[in-house]
């Protein structure tokens, strides 16, 4: 039995898969860089001997412009560990990074802020009141408290 790992190096060295093995090697460069950096960027491409970055967020522009020997010199170090990667990054020259529109935002996590106290009161109280509509509004007062409790 083959294992997963044999199958997709497979899948990955038909020409016709060229594009998984380029973005496995998009991949690897994402993860070599540090934590903050790796949330900024949504994806990678090459176009006219340049890797272009797209950004998540405007933010991370202006410090991944002065940080370019760091993508750079990590992006050498890929190449002469992963040789797979050579091919793909050969002829970039440059690095770019740019905003992009076309990131998918992180998922929205809500929490319920509506902070729940438990009732202090036990609804056992004395009606010293005449009106019989008073009454009925005090009764349902009553029976929401022991709502509240259970």
């Amino acid at each position: 039995m083959r294992k997963a790992n044999e199958i997709l190096n497979t899948v990955k060295s038909k020409p016709y898969f060229k594009d998984i093995h380029k973005y496995s090697c998009f991949n690897k460069l994402k993860s070599l860089l540090p934590p903050r950096f790796q949330d900024a960027i949504a994806f990678f491409y090459i176009k006219n001997n340049t890797l272009f970055g797209g950004l998540s967020h405007p933010g991370y522009k202006m410090e991944l412009n002065y940080n370019k020997d760091l993508v750079k010199a990590l992006l050498n170090q890929l190449i002469s560990v992963k040789i797979e990667c050579k091919e793909v990054f050969k002829d970039v020259v440059k690095i770019e990074f740019f905003v992009s529109k076309f990131h998918t935002p992180p998922p929205m996590i809500t929490e319920d802020t509506d902070p729940k106290y438990r009732e202090l009161a036990s609804g056992e109280f004395e009606l010293k009141v005449k009106d019989r509509e008073l009454i009925e509004i005090f009764n349902k007062i009553k029976e929401d408290i022991k709502l509240n409790n259970e």
